[in-house]
């Protein structure tokens, strides 16, 4: 079996995504996700001007090998964009593999160790009270066991309802002196309005100073966080060190690391419990597992990253790797937009504050083309954060 064609699929609908659809001369053919919210095209352009050549009459199986040539065949090693044109491919070769084989993804990464994932959904709403009365209605209608808050806007603003291509990011004003005992004071009301044994997350996205994340943390102490999420940036490790050793609240950070070296310190050192990578940005399933493997080894869970923006054939990798995992700790279930589901098939389902998901062989979802086409791409940014001073702060 060899490889005949690939295709990059650029569409839009409500947001962008693009998408890879790897052909063989079987007939059999896998998809994959190479998203990377706000820089899709220069992803695409990879894959095709470069990455492209060298798949074509490839033997599909060779996936490692093929991982390994992207990754350090160019000699540079990659950023956001290489690993994102990297995972696409990943994804659409396992696809492949498991299609061929007859077996869906877990089959290949070791069976099942379980067969529903605890999931945690965003709270949203335009403010704090509408936020406060859907955490709630989360737990009370629809069963969820463990919710998700986020210092500032909600995530999805400025990057869902794309109708004309953007010449610059959204701005979001943000101080976040200012915000840290209004971030302090939402926690505590959510506790109160949704009981003690719901789990809350909290999502400090990056957002404070080592200092500022410290005192937000001891101060929720005694409210019981699931886990603070990436409570600075990661581009200091010995900050998280720094901030690990001034509060027990556990701590899930990775979100932008870019490979499992990024990873190491954090996960070797013990100053985080939750690894949460996103799939598409480390480079796909093949790396995924290895990071997996890595946190094992030091007592560190997985908690894949998943927001609103993620499609859900990346939710069905994180299934599968969680139902295959030892170290599985919790899975973020961004809800798709109704609109994604026109375009891509498949993937899990919630089921009172789980995910599942069949057997369908491969990752499980395919590619609607033409539904593809009716939602052209549209250029757009992630959004930016400004201080009171104009300054650019990190979003």
């Amino acid at each position: 079996m060899k490889i005949t064609q690939v295709k990059t699929i650029l569409t839009s609908p409500n947001q962008n995504y693009l998408f890879v659809k790897i052909v063989t001369d079987s007939g059999l053919y896998g998809v994959g996700d190479a998203s990377l919210n706000g820089r899709e095209q220069a992803v695409a352009d990879l894959i095709d001007a470069y990455l492209t050549p060298m798949l074509i009459g490839r033997d599909p199986g060779q996936i490692e090998d093929f991982w390994q040539l992207v990754y350090r065949g160019s000699y540079w090693r990659g950023g956001n964009i290489v690993m994102s044109a990297l995972c696409g491919i990943d994804m659409a070769l396992w696809d492949i593999l498991g299609k061929s084989s007859g077996k869906p993804l877990y089959a290949l990464l070791g069976g099942k160790m379980r067969s529903r994932v605890l999931c945690y959904s965003h709270v949203l709403g335009g403010n704090k009270e509408q936020q406060i009365a859907q955490a709630s209605d989360y737990v009370k209608k629809r069963g969820l066991k463990v919710i998700r808050l986020r210092a500032g806007l909600p995530a999805s603003n400025g990057t869902f309802g794309v109708k004309k291509e953007q010449c610059g990011p959204v701005v979001e004003p943000w101080d976040p002196e200012d915000e840290i005992y209004s971030t302090i004071e939402f926690f505590v009301k959510v506790r109160e309005a949704v009981g003690k044994n719901v789990g809350i997350i909290y999502d400090l996205h990056e957002r404070f100073s080592p200092d500022q994340a410290i005192r937000i943390m001891n101060r929720l102490e005694p409210y019981d966080p699931f886990f603070i999420e990436d409570p600075i940036a990661p581009d200091c490790p010995d900050s998280l060190r720094y901030v690990r050793e001034k509060t027990t609240v556990p701590i899930a950070f990775g979100e932008l690391y870019k490979s499992r070296w990024e990873c190491l310190p954090a996960i070797s050192n013990h100053w985080i419990d939750f690894i949460r990578c996103d799939v598409i940005r480390i480079g796909g399933i093949t790396e995924a597992r290895k990071i997996a493997a890595l946190a094992e080894t030091f007592d560190v869970k997985t908690a894949w990253h998943g927001p609103n923006d993620v499609s859900p054939i990346t939710h069905a990798v994180n299934w599968h790797l969680n139902v295959s995992e030892y170290n599985f700790g919790i899975q973020e279930d961004g809800t798709a937009d109704s609109l994604i589901k026109e375009v891509i098939s498949g993937g899990p389902s919630y089921q009172d504050g789980c995910l599942v998901m069949g057997d369908a062989p491969g990752i499980g979802c395919d590619i609607d083309e033409e539904a593809a086409a009716r939602y052209p791409f549209r250029k757009a940014y992630i959004p930016i954060c400004r201080q009171k001073d104009e300054s650019l702060h990190t979003w």
